[in-house]
């Protein structure tokens, strides 16, 4: 059985690449922009998250600062 062939003439198949080309170019732009806000959200949620645990590893050393003052100063040893 012959497989039909299907036969485009030169400037339709050549207006039909451009017009591909620029639909690609188009929706490649328009999700780049949709992702740049997600992105911009992932890193100032990454940023949060590193400023929370280095002020509750600041929290912990004070506490035990704090802690070895009280141990060592006479003002306290009553």
């Amino acid at each position: 059985m012959a497989k039909p062939v299907l036969r485009i003439h030169p400037l339709p198949a050549s207006l039909a690449l451009v017009s591909m080309a620029v639909g690609a170019v188009v929706l490649i732009g328009l999700t780049t922009l949709a992702l740049v806000p997600l992105l911009l959200g992932l890193g100032l949620l990454a940023c949060w998250l590193v400023a929370a645990l280095l002020l509750g590893w600041a929290g912990v050393e004070g506490l035990a600062a704090l802690e070895r003052w009280f141990e060592n100063d006479p003002r306290f040893q009553r």
